[in-house]
């Protein structure tokens, strides 16, 4: 199973800890160099950073162009990869899954995502696969909010976001995976990633200690630079919260709303 590490270059330390993480664990991976805020120009920047539901930070531009890299290296190589941030956390049976989920060899999924965001999900009622290691359950995801730190995603999930991009603006790379209602997405339980700033929520930190180089969505407020603007973002937004609401509606019988279960003692 191939690893894709997004990693900026001046991000040193996250490459460091993310060897010793994979050394520990016995993974090998292949780093991709993230896109920086200092390669997006000015006019880039403006074509790229205002189609979606509210003006993108140049950073939320940047990470969105180094999922995109990665979704470009899966339909390359024909094969799943593990696509990983480089502030997430590793679970101790993650490498176990992978090779049990690698052995399933899995025809009709798009995108399994392995992390756990303090936020709930929407998820089937029932386990569409039971698997040993971790004694991990996947269950259909039909809807998520938050989180693109560590996902394994199928040349076929690939190649339907690139479609989408080709058709549609970019978006925060979480929001922009999870609103494709196309893909045919699981969700792990117990999560097997978690991001460094949320290992404190998850009481496995006595505090915050770290803060994303990438770039978080959370609590962001936006500056719009008329009344205008303003009103077709909250236009857009309007429609794409109206598509969230749609998407429960489809899928509310089967479904369940809850947070994903984390097992301490795997981290």
């Amino acid at each position: 199973m191939q690893i894709l590490i997004i990693n900026l270059e001046r991000s040193q330390e996250r490459l460091a800890f993310q060897i010793k993480q994979c050394l520990t664990l016995g993974l090998s991976f292949q780093r991709l160099p993230a896109v920086s805020v200092d390669d997006i120009s000015e006019e880039d920047y403006k074509s790229l950073g205002f189609g979606w539901q509210r003006p993108l930070r140049k950073v939320e531009v940047a990470c969105f162009l180094s999922h995109q890299r990665a979704w470009e290296s899966v339909v390359k190589s024909d094969s799943p990869a593990l696509i990983l941030e480089d502030d997430a956390v590793l679970a101790k049976h993650l490498p176990y899954l992978l090779a049990e989920i690698e052995k399933q060899d899995f025809k009709d999924v798009d995108l399994i995502n392995f992390e756990v965001r303090s936020r709930k999900k929407i998820i089937s009622k029932q386990p569409v696969h039971q698997l040993k290691a971790g004694n991990t359950a996947l269950y259909a995801l039909f809807q998520d909010r938050t989180g693109a730190a560590g996902y394994l995603l199928y040349p076929s999930g690939a190649q339907k976001l690139l479609q989408r991009l080709a058709e549609t603006a970019p978006a925060i790379a979480d929001g922009f995976i999870f609103s494709h209602y196309g893909l045919n997405s699981l969700q792990a339980e117990p999560a097997a990633v978690i991001q460094e700033d949320q290992l404190a929520a998850y009481g496995l930190v006595p505090e915050e200690q770290f803060e994303s180089v990438i770039g978080r969505s959370e609590h962001h407020k936006p500056v719009y630079a008329s009344a205008a603007e303003k009103r077709k973002f909250k236009t857009r937004r309007l429609a794409g919260q109206w598509a969230m609401a749609c998407r429960y509606v489809q899928v509310m019988f089967k479904a369940q709303k809850r947070l994903i279960r984390l097992n301490r003692d795997q981290f």
